[in-house]
């Protein structure tokens, strides 16, 4: 009896440790989080890596109009397209889901204490996920 008891004890130990190390999301390095204003709010999936950044202008017709983007582009070892979507399914409850004609999904939340027109999110595709943010002009560090 005794010997089960602590067989029993020992599985959940593992159990708690395994699903605690798999749950454990990945920091913003701090090159990478300093490319962003307010994406870095965006938890990282597990073993991610930043591996490209793109930023991006885009001007409407009017002075209020103009916008910045970033995105940046992390590699997981040995990716899964729907294991990632459901890790952020549950982390970005409220976001807004849609699928790209691409093939990958995108979940899309306002930012916290953001301008009317702000968001961020991640793209899901086949190959890996990006983290995205859009501000208003003026926001971004410039390099």
């Amino acid at each position: 009896m005794k010997r089960a008891m602590i067989v029993v004890a020992a599985m959940a130990l593992g159990g708690i440790l395994l699903s605690g190390c798999a749950a454990r999301e990945t920091k913003w390095s701090g090159e990478t989080a300093s490319m962003v204003v307010y994406a870095k709010s965006i938890p990282l999936y597990p073993g991610s890596k930043a591996k490209d950044a793109m930023g991006s202008d885009s001007y409407g017709d009017t002075e209020d109009s103009h916008t910045e983007g970033m995105s940046v582009w992390f590699e997981v070892k040995d990716f899964r397209k729907e294991q990632v979507l459901d890790w952020y399914e549950v982390r970005l409850p409220n976001a807004n889901t849609e699928p790209l004609e691409s093939g990958g999904i995108q979940l899309t939340v306002p930012v916290p204490n953001g301008e009317p027109g702000e968001d961020m999110g991640v793209v899901i595709d086949d190959k890996g996920y990006r983290v995205f943010e859009h501000t208003k002009a003026g926001k971004h560090r410039q390099t």
